[in-house]
């Protein structure tokens, strides 16, 4: 039974393509995007050359960002929050370096700055799901279910479509052992995203512990095709 318990217990990973659970920089733009990644609320930037009327000046904020976004991609995160930080002095209402500091203190595990920052990012743009997500695996790791639970639901409400939203909530359910509750959002994150070994493995674990055998052996199955390893431990233990 350990695994159960390790798996409903681990910090939920978003990325498919890593383990590593740091939050992706977000890019500046000098164009309005038409369209958006579900994991990026992207907000119309305008290059200026010149200082904005209002104080800003966007020219050179957006230089220390490309800067910054440069550092994150090293790993050099202590020189990208010190540069964004000099960006926010230029554009002091900018979601995205709001977002990129959060996830810069994330990568430090400074989770206290790291939330303060996600916030700010989520009060100049309330549809920055990203800062949601994040803001929930911070809860989830830090054992606070419930709040967990709200940041993805509040993610979820503006984007239905974002599979990683459904699983980590699903993830939150199962740790409370609400288990129906689980199984609808691992079965949602599996309608978005089919190939999402986690969830099938994750929703395997909440038909167990609902006494379903089948249906758990079933997801493992699923789940072992997939490259989840620790599936093979659970058919080998309770499926015949």
């Amino acid at each position: 039974m350990r695994y159960f318990s390790l798996l409903f217990s681990a910090l939920a990973v978003l990325l498919l393509t890593s383990c590593d659970p740091t939050p992706p920089a977000q890019q500046q733009t000098s164009e309005p995007a038409d369209t958006v990644k579900s994991t990026e609320k992207l907000l119309s930037v305008e290059k200026q050359a010149k200082p904005a009327t209002d104080g800003r000046d966007v020219g050179k904020a957006y230089k220390l960002f490309q800067q910054g976004v440069g550092e994150m991609k090293e790993k050099k995160y202590e020189a990208a929050v010190s540069t964004f930080l000099l960006a926010l002095e230029s554009d002091p209402e900018n979601p995205k370096i709001f977002y990129n500091l959060g996830s810069c203190y994330y990568s430090l595990k400074e989770y206290s700055l790291a939330l303060s920052y996600f916030g700010d990012a989520v009060r100049f743009n309330p549809s920055d799901t990203s800062s949601m997500i994040y803001t929930g695996m911070i809860h989830y790791a830090q054992g606070r279910i419930g709040e967990s639970i709200v940041s993805y639901t509040k993610a979820i409400e503006i984007n239905d479509q974002l599979y990683m939203a459904w699983y980590n909530r699903g993830t939150s359910y199962g740790r409370l052992e609400k288990y129906d509750e689980a199984i609808h959002d691992f079965t949602a994150a599996l309608t978005i995203n089919p190939s999402h070994g986690n969830s099938y493995m994750n929703r395997g674990l909440a038909y167990f512990y609902k006494g379903e055998t089948d249906l758990a052996c079933k997801d493992w199955q699923k789940a072992a095709s997939m490259g989840v390893t620790v599936a093979n431990d659970a058919l080998r233990e309770h499926c015949k």
